[in-house]
């Protein structure tokens, strides 16, 4: 044992055996209070939307004042970890004691329940700020605000005018659900009954002169019955036509951009018709003429010519070249239409019997394809174009019913050899019977 300690005297920086774990174990434990003292990663903003004392305080009130702490679990702010000082103001950290006061403190922003007029201002102390949207997703629109300064609305509102719509019209106030979220006011499937909130409301509408018929017209539209029955979200409803933040009437001029920016091809030969022939059609209301704006109907081949259902005669009477134009469209279209159902119907009744017409079958899509092909040159008003296509069909058909006929007759010659087929076998059954019969008959020797 003393010769151990004289060994540890002696040695150079014996005590650095002895000081360096010693270091090391207090450098750990520093790090472990450290860690226990650090306080947690607050959300955006402050407490957690839950802990602040507008919730806990509020939670204790009634009607209006309890309402918005009964949305913390579905308003997107607050689950973005954002809470009531957010947007109001004041301390949050204060008022549980029972001094609102204290946490309604206008020192701290304070702001109470912002003016309607200043809603959208209000809003986009946030939502215009590039910085602090980033903060949440960096792909977020930031130009609502100026957006919404271009619209009708926004017009209205900068002049004063209290009715005009704001944010929280068409958002919700406390109950603010993100866009994609079907329970949203304005997620795909609910935005025309949002609009309509206002648009169909005769009494705010009767102030601007303005017709209330637009929604329940829009329901009974093809493009409503794919959006409510189709469940297809990409079909179009008030916000497609009109925009959203920066909405406004199309106006004339714009009708066929705004439908073509879905009905493409339509839209193009639109606008090449007017270049070719020189033509201005912004006069006649465009699309709108024939299809209507809000109550859009599926379209129908009778719209083409000049029968009853007709939307070429609001425009053109019997002398003009138009008018004759429309009859040979619907003449032809009708011409197609019918020769390939009979087409159809020829080889359905074949593919029934047995006869193999798969190869003819494909074939007459040609003929499908070329009655869509005519129906959209409809739109280019070029009449030799059209029938060019409406040709094509026809041909097509034509060789479908070719070919059903021929494998009716097929069929009539495969009945025809049956037939004889079965009256040679019973003739041979017959003759073996009387055969048998004649042998039974002879006297066995």
């Amino acid at each position: 044992m003393r010769n151990s300690r004289l060994l540890l005297r002696s040695a150079p920086g014996w005590w650095l055996l002895l000081a360096v774990p010693a270091v090391v174990l207090l450098a750990l434990l520093g790090a472990v209070h450290a860690a226990a003292a650090e306080p947690q990663h607050l959300a955006p903003g402050g407490p957690r939307p839950l802990e602040t004392s507008c919730v806990s305080c509020h939670a204790q009130l009634d009607d209006a004042l309890l309402e918005p702490t009964r949305h913390t679990g579905d308003d997107i702010h607050f689950l973005k970890g954002l809470s009531c000082h957010d947007c109001h103001g004041g301390n949050p950290a204060a008022g549980a004691d029972g001094d609102p006061e204290a946490a309604h403190d206008r020192k701290l922003g304070w702001t109470g329940k912002p003016v309607r007029g200043q809603v959208p201002a209000f809003c986009a102390r946030c939502h215009a700020d590039a910085a602090f949207m980033k903060r949440f997703n960096p792909h977020t629109r930031i130009d609502q605000y100026s957006e919404y300064r271009t619209s009708v609305h926004g017009r209205r509102n900068a002049e004063g005018d209290e009715r005009a719509a704001v944010c929280v019209d068409c958002h919700g106030v406390h109950s603010i659900r993100a866009v994609s979220d079907p329970r949203s006011p304005v997620y795909p499937t609910r935005v025309a009954e949002t609009c309509g909130t206002c648009h169909a409301d005769e009494n705010r509408m009767r102030h601007y002169s303005l017709a209330t018929t637009q929604y329940a017209e829009y329901r009974k539209s093809v493009h409503a019955r794919a959006l409510y029955e189709g469940g297809d979200t990409s079909a179009p409803t008030c916000n497609d036509c009109h925009g959203s933040h920066g909405a406004v009437p199309p106006g004339v001029e714009n009708v066929a951009a705004v439908c073509g920016s879905c009905h493409g091809r339509e839209a193009t030969l639109f606008r090449e018709t007017e270049a070719k022939l020189k033509l201005d059609l912004t006069p006649c209301i465009q699309c709108m003429v024939c299809h209507g704006n809000h109550a859009v109907s599926p379209p129908t081949d009778g719209m083409v010519g000049v029968g009853a259902d007709s939307t070429c005669t609001g425009c053109h009477v019997e002398e003009d070249k138009g008018y004759k134009a429309a009859v040979r469209m619907a003449d032809s279209i009708h011409g197609l239409v019918e020769r390939l159902r009979e087409a159809s119907d020829r080889l359905d009744l074949a593919e029934r019997a047995g006869v193999e017409v798969g190869p003819d079958r494909f074939a007459l899509q040609e003929a499908r394809d070329q009655l869509v092909e005519a129906r959209v040159l409809v739109h280019s008003f070029d009449l030799e174009r059209f029938l060019i296509a409406a040709q094509k069909g026809i041909a097509a058909a034509d060789a479908g019913v070719a070919a059903g006929k021929r494998a009716a007759a097929e069929l009539r010659t495969r009945r025809a050899g049956l037939g004889l087929s079965l009256v040679i076998i019973v003739a041979v059954i017959i003759a073996l019977a009387l055969k048998v019969r004649e042998v039974d008959r002879k006297p066995a020797t």
